[in-house]
């Protein structure tokens, strides 16, 4: 699993052309917010003026907080409306909000959200304490399959060994 954060901003490297791409930008979602692909962005940021250029996921061959592999340039592929991507995942405005345990305890806020690479799919939130916590004791991630609930205030976590990552 890999956080979506981890991703941006990384260069996106040709393994065929032996040569970079440019960098890994937005993370683009389909309508059950699984992960489909990232925007692909140029040497100074820009996406392209009329023209948006996209990774799909099943094209990336390696992807973490260093490095994004793809095998050719001919993976990346011009972003249409026919495919019906979006930026935002319905979970974004999720961002921020506070998780509590069943029991009341603040677990932190959170921070990023984590996805399998495999399949695309959202599988959790990573959280943070603030800024010494999370130096100190590291990020706690919970998982949307050990029971997660969703409340207009707060996340509500049911499972408290939500912390492997």
């Amino acid at each position: 699993m890999i956080r979506i954060l981890d991703c941006k901003g990384v260069p996106v490297v040709c393994l065929k052309d032996e040569g970079r791409l440019g960098f890994v930008g937005e993370a683009l979602y389909d309508g059950e917010n699984n992960v489909k692909g990232f925007l692909l962005e140029g040497e100074n940021g820009f996406t392209g003026r009329f023209v948006k250029r996209f990774i799909a996921l099943e094209d990336i061959l390696k992807l973490n907080h260093t490095v994004c592999v793809v095998y050719s340039r001919d993976s990346v592929k011009k972003l249409s409306r026919k495919q019906e991507l979006k930026q935002k995942s319905d979970l974004d405005e999720f961002m921020g909000r506070s998780v509590v345990s069943e029991e009341g305890e603040n677990l932190g806020v959170v921070h990023d959200m984590v996805f399998d690479m495999e399949t695309g799919s959202l599988e959790g939130f990573e959280l943070s304490r603030g800024f010494m916590n999370d130096m100190i004791e590291g990020r706690k991630v919970i998982f949307m399959r050990d029971g997660v609930e969703f409340g207009k205030e707060y996340i509500i976590a049911r499972s408290e060994d939500n912390d492997e990552q």
